[in-house]
């Protein structure tokens, strides 16, 4: 039987839920490129999404030194199996994408630069032929300077995480938009520092029209203690609850993240040990999303840091449930194994690759999917199987494929679905197949 993927990657994690979850039966598998795809105008490529067939790709024009700041995003639309280009579309703003998000037969395009409107575009899936356009503002909010992520609900709304300015650092607010409306509402505004680096999306996730945001804890000399914590935002009333949920996590850089499966909703995070800085923390838990109560929930303090807990990490939901963490320091390689937390109460540690330098992507089916940058430039991507027992060192990650994407130019993200696993980069794509 040849290898089979299924399913779209909607979302920037995945789906609405940031669950990381492609469903495949890999037997046998040969890895090969199939095609490769670079914009025929040599600019950046920004988003990438699977829905159906489909590829859809959001790219920005290389800078004209004639007119810098005029430049224009183009969303292609390709076949998934042959990397043919379908369609494409030039948004008639000159503004790079910030987001993309795939609902109900609507590319939900969501573009923003510093000192312009925030422009919501919505394009058909099927042609890319052009839906609405919508100049947004944000009501009860400080102007935005970037769009960090977005979520199509399925009435039609869309919520929104914005970066912004705030009288001492910087602003993280959660708006709603409504089906047909060009204002967003302010359902959750706080005030947050940043370092030298853009601040990251905070890893929220939706559940229906409601979003499930996480909120880091507070760890100061001389302050109380906080740990992170979930907030549980309605379109029409924000903030329903406070703290709809609190983690156990009390330390240095405590951070969670949410993921979302159906009537669940999944808090996963990590906190520094501020008596041995080498080693972490980590904890997952999950909330009935109807009744509030918790399910299960499992902790560790023994995880080993490979480097300084960042405030990035990737999640994700395997099929028998089990939730995988991954933390990233700062330049995007892991600072943590990958650790995987099941609701029986089990917590084991996985290395992937000899040095633990693979990023984890997502759940493959019954694989672990993920990429490194080498420092030749070129990606290699693999699949882990992280099921058997070693001897002596218990669980352990096998490479059950590999295989050497190339030089894309660096920003590598990688998808899977429509039969494909697809390796972006800054210049272009490769879609590899099992």
């Amino acid at each position: 039987m040849a290898s089979v993927i299924l399913g779209d990657w909607t979302h920037r994690r995945g789906d609405p839920g940031g669950a990381r979850a492609v469903t495949a039966e890999i037997d046998r598998p040969r890895p090969a490129t199939v095609w490769s795809w670079v914009p025929e105008h040599d600019g950046r490529v920004d988003q990438v999404r699977v829905a159906g067939a489909s590829i859809f790709v959001a790219t920005m024009t290389p800078r004209d030194p004639v007119a810098p700041g005029w430049e224009h995003a183009v969303v292609y639309a390709l076949d998934a199996a042959t990397g043919a280009e379908v369609a494409r579309r030039e948004l008639p703003d000159p503004v790079p994408v910030a987001a993309m998000v795939i609902e109900s037969g609507c590319v939900h395009v969501i573009a923003a630069r510093r000192g312009e409107p925030i422009y919501w575009y919505g394009l058909s899936s099927t042609d890319l032929s052009p839906a609405f356009r919508r100049p947004m503002t944000i009501e009860g909010a400080p102007r935005p300077e970037d769009v960090l992520d977005a979520w199509a609900t399925p009435r039609g709304g869309l919520w929104l995480e914005l970066d912004g300015p705030a009288p001492s650092t910087r602003s993280q607010t959660f708006a709603y938009a409504e089906a047909g409306g060009e204002h967003a509402a302010n359902r959750l505004c706080r005030e947050r520092g940043v370092g030298d680096r853009p601040p990251p999306a905070g890893d929220a996730c939706a559940g229906g029209d409601e979003l499930y945001v996480p909120l880091g804890g507070r760890w100061a000399s001389g302050e109380a203690c906080a740990p992170a914590s979930l907030r549980r935002l309605d379109p029409g009333q924000g903030d329903l609850s406070g703290r709809w949920a609190e983690a156990r996590l009390v330390g240095p850089r405590a951070r969670v993240h949410a993921l979302s499966t159906p009537g669940i909703v999944v808090v996963v995070g990590a906190a520094e040990d501020p008596q041995r800085p080498e080693r972490a923390s980590v904890e997952a838990f999950a909330i009935d999303m109807s009744s509030g109560l918790l399910k299960w929930r499992v902790q560790d303090d023994r995880v080993t840091l490979r480097a300084a807990l960042g405030d990035v990490a990737r999640t994700a939901c395997r099929p028998n449930g089990e939730i995988l963490y991954q933390g990233l320091g700062a330049d995007g390689t892991p600072s943590t194994p990958i650790v995987c937390l099941g609701s029986d109460g089990h917590i084991d540690s996985v290395l992937p690759g000899a040095r633990g330098r693979y990023v984890l992507d997502a759940a493959l089916g019954p694989l672990v999917l993920a990429h490194c940058e080498n420092k030749n430039g070129h990606v290699e991507v693999c699949g882990f199987a992280i099921d058997g027992e070693g001897r002596l060192l218990g669980r352990r990650a096998v490479v059950g494929w590999t295989i050497d994407a190339g030089d894309l130019g660096g920003a590598t993200t990688v998808y899977a679905g429509a039969g494909v696993v697809v390796v972006r980069g800054r210049r272009g794509l490769r879609a590899i197949r099992l």
